[in-house]
């Protein structure tokens, strides 16, 4: 019996100073977001293009955003995906039919500044009251007065196969990429995906990145796109230098299983962001806004971003990037903000990978 009370007092002791399990975080429901409930419930669906490799992925991560609007705004709105282009051409196609008076071929389009500067003045893009409509969306979050929506975050990165490549680990700068063990090693983007902030006349500049692309030019083994990440796992790659972002050993489909890796050259450290962008022309658009911020709410991050990206924006506690980012910086890496406004502070920079591209791709 003293035995028995011992334990007991123990494990009130130890549920006294434990916290309850929380629930899970319910957003506000201001007027404006009740509103945008109402709307989206009245248009009723919501259409998706990307492809699995982008911001927004694929069929599964669109059941997974749809499951958890139902569970967090209590709205079932059936999200109609379907495969569409890259960023650029998706972007071209949008304004296009926006020109000609046709409805949106997709609700949602998911960008980067490098998409989004060029159609800022073009009216592609609708302005919304983002915190006005959810207060808890951080100010960060929210890009050219009301047009873009930050919802993921990624960090150009050596991607490589773990068996295959180990190597890959002993990589810290972009000198090391040019050693003579490495030749062939490798391949990269065709269009130097990472490569192009350099261009920048304060970070790199003209002369240096385009003497550097000369040397890597020769020490690449060929080409594969971002979202190569399933070439890399077989080992039909052993490695892209630079992939575009930093998360795929995250990803729902390869966490912890060590498979594939990501390594970060320290002096091409850059913080890159994806965004959501509503078409002006778009069928569905207080869908589409509830769509955007369920992403870029814990949740959203959480179930969706992180599991289907690998990264999310590393805005909330225990995120993946969060303590990616912080211990790179522990480390002493010092990352480039990448966000729509330095894009358009920088305009030449668009045009001029364009020339680099033709050093690897003759």
């Amino acid at each position: 019996m003293p035995r028995q009370r011992t334990s007991f007092a123990a494990l009130l002791a130890l549920a006294i100073f434990l916290p309850f399990p929380t629930l899970a975080q319910q957003p506000e429901i201001t007027p404006a977001l009740a509103k945008v409930i109402e709307a989206a419930k009245k248009e009723g669906k919501l259409l998706i293009r990307s492809t699995p490799a982008s911001t927004l992925a694929g069929p599964e991560a669109q059941a997974a955003a749809q499951a958890g609007i139902k569970e967090t705004y209590g709205v079932d709105i059936p999200i109609e995906w379907s495969p569409g282009m890259a960023y650029g051409p998706l972007a071209a196609q949008l304004f296009q039919e926006m020109q000609a008076g046709t409805p949106a071929s997709t609700d949602v389009l998911a960008l980067t500044p490098v998409q989004i500067v060029p159609y800022l003045e073009k009216g592609l893009f609708r302005t919304i009251d983002w915190r006005g409509t959810a207060p808890s969306l951080k100010p960060e979050m929210v890009e050219a007065d009301g047009k873009a929506l930050r919802v993921a975050m990624s960090l150009p990165n050596i991607l490589y196969n773990v068996k295959e490549a180990p190597w890959v680990a002993d990589i810290k700068t972009s000198a090391d990429l040019l050693k003579p063990a490495y030749k062939h090693k490798f391949v990269t983007t065709p269009f130097l995906g990472g490569f192009d902030v350099l261009l920048a006349d304060d970070v790199w500049g003209l002369e240096k990145t385009t003497a550097y692309i000369k040397q890597f030019a020769g020490q690449i083994g060929g080409f594969a796109s971002c979202g190569s990440v399933d070439r890399v796992a077989s080992g039909e790659i052993a490695a892209i230098a630079l992939d575009c972002s930093g998360g795929w050993p995250n990803n729902i489909a390869y966490r912890g299983k060590n498979i594939v890796a990501a390594q970060l050259v320290d002096d091409i450290a850059e913080l890159r962001y994806s965004y959501l962008t509503i078409p002006t022309h778009s069928a569905h658009p207080n869908a589409a806004i509830l769509y955007s911020i369920y992403m870029a709410s814990p949740a959203g991050q959480k179930k969706v971003m992180a599991d289907y990206n690998g990264f999310d924006l590393g805005d909330y506690p225990e995120s993946y990037a969060r303590k990616f980012v912080a211990d790179a910086r522990a480390k002493g890496t010092k990352f480039i903000d990448v966000t729509v406004d330095w894009w358009k502070t920088h305009p030449n920079v668009d045009k001029q990978v364009v020339d680099l591209t033709k050093i690897v791709r003759p």
